[in-house]
């Protein structure tokens, strides 16, 4: 447990640095000091880098105890925006570490919150969800309106034309041909490759 020292440093950049190590390497036993460390930096508005390191991390570890406490931050408002979408990751990565469970991603689509859905849908991605079909219609449905500055930034679907060569094609033929006209070229190579069945090579996570 080398790294319970910087956790509870109280220096950003000790964190941060802990924070990226568990995270790469993949270490448990370290959920109770990250969401600590966590619950004390989401106060320093300008630690946003440290943040996000933490909520990988706790994702990346199944510190499925931390789910209380990461439903409780999302609700806040944040300056560095990027939040949003790294707790909307970690809070879907940690509901479905043994099951399907799709609510989180219906409360977001409610929401609107476009950096939280990014997320959630980066979270579908990385865990190489394949839903029911008419859960997929739902999902293209709520997502297909985020096109805004798509390339400058990732949007939800993005992430859901990434994933979706792993679904049933007659679900997503018409959402993939719609995102061949986005400004993006790495949108049209990904829903290119998704069309013919192809994972992309693209990485967005």
């Amino acid at each position: 447990m080398q790294y319970i020292s910087d956790l509870e440093s109280g220096s950003s950049p000790k964190i941060r640095k802990a924070a990226e190590a568990i995270y790469k390497k993949k270490l448990d036993g370290y959920c109770t000091y990250l969401v600590k460390a966590l619950s004390k930096e989401i106060e320093k508005p300008k630690a946003w880098k440290t943040q996000c390191q933490l909520i990988k991390a706790i994702a990346m570890s199944n510190c499925t105890d931390a789910l209380t406490t990461l439903r409780q931050l999302i609700e806040r408002e944040y300056e560095s925006t990027i939040l949003y979408k790294e707790l909307g990751f970690a809070i879907f990565i940690l509901d479905n570490t043994e099951a399907l469970n799709l609510n989180f991603l219906y409360q977001s689509l409610a929401k609107g919150n476009e950096l939280q859905i990014s997320g959630v849908c980066a979270g579908i991605l990385f865990k190489k969800i394949i839903p029911g079909k008419e859960d997929i219609k739902k999902i293209i449905t709520g997502i297909s309106q985020y096109t805004e500055n798509e390339g400058a930034k990732i949007t939800p679907r993005c992430y859901i034309a990434a994933t979706a060569h792993l679904w049933p094609k007659e679900e997503t033929i018409d959402f993939l041909e719609s995102c061949q006209e986005s400004s993006w070229p790495g949108l049209i190579e990904i829903s290119n490759d998704a069309l013919q069945g192809k994972a992309s090579k693209i990485k967005l996570i």
